[in-house]
């Protein structure tokens, strides 16, 4: 078994609470990534020690303490040396209601090893490394299902996804990040469980979703660029995006949502590169639900109801995103208006385009347009806004944006007119 590498500030640290009698452990993605050969992750440590006792004995030392969340005990320990931080949770047991609301309902700080294992999600994130005595301490075969690349829970499934709903979710991100397949009876019962999403914070979706869209760059030493397809193929086999669009599922209902998303829908997607990912995404959820591509529903995914992206993203997609559908039945007559209308965007919409093979015409009369320097955005225009209020002080501010685009749409056909005397010219005869 591949030897854990310890930082010395966590080796100085861990003698620190051996000198004031307490053990302290490494727990999971560390000890996990490290047994699959890589440590790309930060350390999470723990013990049975509570936050007065860790501040006493480290007053003097080398290292800060910050209390980050009072109620699960967990504090931040940084090397003034090294700058290094960890994550510190005391152990504990957690008491839920059912229902998987992610919330406990009652938190007991115990000394108790075994029983703060039980307590995690999966196999493979309850593994102690107990740096005192240099060895791994595994009650739940987490190192066997770590070696044979199984998601399974600690607990019996059931008491897992009772207690937290959002361990679905997570059981997907992490077989995607990690290229591992899900245990059988572990995604069952997570598909059994699936409406307790509903009850989930929006929030807590969107890092999960994010995630798993871009799986396969969570780690160097993992590598498998079909994880994100492979996820959302999971996501639709568990039912779960009528629980996390829950604005289109009150629309279209959880179940139509659902099956309307069954098929194979992602087709584009699988190939798509990474910076066009969201909005392959975006556009072929919303065909696979049959919905029109326009701001309102593409809000309805990426909007305060689903991933809460902000203004400006919903902006930028609903761009480029108009403009591909656009594209598709576009006359070559309307081409040079197109460009100019998506100027600001038109090389990321021109590059999405090939994602989908559509637009070889469009990139052709760009090409033309730019080898005849026709401008293309306000951007390129020989004047600007600073220009209009120099020597049009009696036009208003909000009138500069109708100017320029009046200007760009004349000097589509005639290039020529591109210079600042003529437009100036244009702006005096036509507003002045």
């Amino acid at each position: 078994m591949k030897k854990i590498e310890i930082p010395n500030s966590l080796k100085e640290l861990s003698d620190i609470f051996k000198q004031n009698g307490k053990k302290l452990y490494i727990v999971g993605g560390y000890i996990r990534n490290a047994l699959l050969g890589f440590c790309e992750t930060d350390i999470d440590i723990c013990g049975e020690a509570r936050y007065e006792e860790i501040k006493k004995f480290l007053k003097n030392s080398i290292f800060t303490v910050k209390l980050i969340n009072e109620k699960l005990n967990t504090i931040h320990i940084k090397s003034k040396v090294s700058e290094e931080e960890f994550e510190y949770s005391t152990f504990r047991e957690e008491i839920y209601d059912e229902g998987g609301t992610h919330t406990p309902t009652k938190i007991n700080f115990i000394d108790d090893i075994k029983k703060d294992s039980i307590r995690r999600d999966f196999t493979c994130n309850s593994i102690y490394y107990d740096l005192q005595e240099d060895k791994i301490l595994d009650f739940y075969d987490g190192v066997r299902d770590v070696l044979e690349h199984r998601i399974k829970t600690v607990d019996v499934p059931q008491n897992t996804f009772d207690n937290d709903g959002l361990r679905i979710l997570r059981m997907v991100r992490f077989a995607c990040e990690l290229d591992f397949d899900i245990d059988e009876n572990t995604f069952m019962v997570a598909k059994e469980k699936i409406s307790y999403l509903k009850d989930i914070s929006q929030e807590r979706f969107n890092k999960e979703i994010i995630a798993i869209l871009f799986s396969d760059f969570k780690y160097d030493s993992i590598k498998n660029p079909n994880s994100p397809r492979e996820g959302l193929n999971l996501l639709c086999e568990l039912g779960a995006f009528g629980y996390i669009f829950r604005e289109l599922s009150y629309n279209l209902g959880v179940e139509e949502v659902n099956n309307r998303l069954k098929e194979p829908w992602a087709i584009v997607f699988k190939s798509s590169p990474s910076s066009h990912r969201l909005s392959v995404f975006v556009y072929e959820i919303l065909k696979g639900l049959g919905l029109e591509i326009n701001k309102q529903n593409i809000e309805l995914i990426l909007g305060k109801n689903g991933l809460m992206v902000g203004k400006q993203e919903i902006e930028l997609q609903t761009n480029l995103l108009v403009a591909l559908e656009k594209s598709f039945c576009l006359q070559n007559q309307d081409i040079p208006p197109f460009l100019q209308k998506y100027g600001d965007n038109i090389s990321r919409i021109l590059d999405l385009m090939r994602v989908f093979n559509v637009g070889d015409n469009i990139r052709a009369v760009y090409k033309i347009m730019k080898e005849d320097n026709v401008p293309i955005s306000v951007k390129d225009l020989a004047i600007d806004g600073f220009d209009i209020m120099r020597n049009f002080p009696v036009i208003e501010r909000k009138e500069y944006a109708k100017i320029l685009n009046d200007l760009l749409k004349e000097c589509c056909y005639i290039p020529e007119m591109n210079t600042k005397e003529n437009l100036l010219k244009m702006i005096r005869s036509k507003y002045i």
